[in-house]
């Protein structure tokens, strides 16, 4: 039998800085001298972010959402996973990522599976926005019914709300975001504002959610019968059918970083969350590139990785011929 494990859900839509506060977590925790463990799920086959975690105990979750279509396999394999760890091993915490359209409501459900609820002890749902952006995804003219969908279902399922990449915004905007989301969130979920993940990382692992082996049930989260999924989903049986599409291209050959950059600039608005792994034709060497907001970071691999260079865009009504055949032509 193993012992009960504090966990925290990390949602947010692509692109608001899951990955980046995830780091600064596991910092936090290994100088508390504490194992922590980690669930990553992404959309596509690949995970391009490995490096990042390779000294990592983790446990990934390709291809699908936890919230959809692969929901029965995670619980599965999240018990697998814990159950196969030595005592010595078992961590202290587990983190767990879910994709940028996942519905925290449905990974709330997974872990209060029968085979997890007994190993599993859910302390949070950690909501990261980016506030440079919430304007424009809450607009009927730039944005989608499924990203207003998705956005609100993490900002109400939340118990801790971060409102990231200030630094982009004005204050007045600021206000605004601020505003809209204090409407529809969970009246005891606090706001907070940061630019890169910076926050107290003591007050975001506060425990705020008690499970029922107290006084308050975490199965309070699921009062809603609509799971807030976007596009057609039935709850019981969990299918899916949402718009949010990724798309990865092989990158075959090393490519001019400039070049790299206005390529994805003239995308269509609809894509909202690039990233890979690439080597540029400027230096030797890989590297990691996350894109959003129209920002294009890349940094250095410092270790080997088995991933071989690649692209994941992710975003609801990409044309994927048409983007692969302007990738074609651009890097010819």
């Amino acid at each position: 039998m193993i012992k009960t494990v504090p966990a925290y859900i990390i949602t947010g839509f692509l692109g608001s800085g899951k990955t980046t506060l995830l780091q600064k977590i596991l910092t936090y925790y290994k100088e508390q001298n504490l194992k922590p463990a980690i669930v990553l799920n992404e959309i596509g086959e690949t995970n391009v972010e490995e490096e990042l975690f390779s000294d990592e105990n983790v446990l990934e979750m390709l291809n699908g959402c936890i919230c959809c279509s692969i929901q029965g396999d995670f619980t599965k394999e999240l018990y697998s996973f814990l159950t196969s760890l030595s005592k010595e091993d078992t961590p202290d915490i587990l983190l767990i990522e879910g994709t940028g359209v996942a519905n925290p409501l449905e990974i709330v459900d997974a872990l209060t599976e029968p085979l997890l609820i007994n190993h599993i002890d859910l302390y949070s749902v950690i909501n990261l926005l980016d506030a440079s952006k919430y304007l424009e995804y809450q607009s009927i003219f730039s944005s989608s019914k499924e990203v207003r969908t998705v956005l609100k279902s993490q900002i109400t399922t939340s118990t801790y709300i971060l409102l990231n990449k200030i630094d982009l915004i004005n204050e007045k905007e600021f206000e605004k975001v601020k505003k809209k989301v204090e409407q529809i969130k969970r009246s005891d979920a606090p706001v907070v504002e940061a630019s890169y993940g910076n926050v107290d990382i003591r007050e975001l692992m506060e425990r705020r959610i008690v499970t029922s082996r107290g006084n308050k049930s975490a199965l309070n989260l699921l009062e809603s019968s609509m799971c807030g999924c976007s596009g057609e989903h039935t709850c019981q049986e969990h299918t899916h059918n949402h718009s949010f599409q990724a798309i990865q291209i092989a990158l075959k050959r090393p490519i001019d970083r400039l070049q790299l950059e206005r390529w994805l600039k003239q995308l269509p608005k609809t894509l909202v969350r690039g990233k890979g792994i690439v080597q540029l034709k400027e230096t030797v060497g890989l590297f990691q590139f996350q894109y959003s907001s129209e920002q294009l970071i890349l940094n250095r691999l410092k270790t080997k990785t088995n991933v071989e260079p690649c692209m994941i865009l992710i975003g609801t009504d990409l044309n994927s011929d048409a983007i692969v055949k302007s990738f074609e032509d651009t890097f010819k």
